[in-house]
């Protein structure tokens, strides 16, 4: 199949991964917490500073934190990010736009 036909053929690049990140991680929010023995929400999810359970790293890690309690969440989380990130990523430039995200 050509790839100008497909939708993810036009996104632009950090749009695409974007999205697929998100959704890789809010399917690891099903699949992990039986195997690891805790939630996603408690390793990724943004603590206050001061808190014993924060980390630095979960000021990256909190974006792609979605709630699995409702498929229409990361829908239209992910459909908003389609309709604006390509415009914002064309206009923008992709360095710019990653940093804004």
């Amino acid at each position: 199949m050509n790839s100008r036909g497909s939708i993810f053929g036009q996104m632009p690049p950090v749009t695409k991964n974007l999205i697929i990140i998100n959704l890789i991680v809010w399917l690891a929010m099903f699949v992990l917490p039986g195997r690891i023995g805790t939630s996603l929400e408690t390793l990724g999810g943004l603590h206050y500073f001061k808190a014993a359970d924060f980390n630095p790293v979960q000021l990256v890690t909190y974006m792609f934190m979605h709630s699995t309690s409702d498929f229409a969440h990361i829908l239209f989380n992910m459909f908003t990010l389609f309709m604006f990130g390509v415009t914002l990523e064309r206009v923008m430039g992709a360095p710019r736009f990653l940093f804004y995200y």
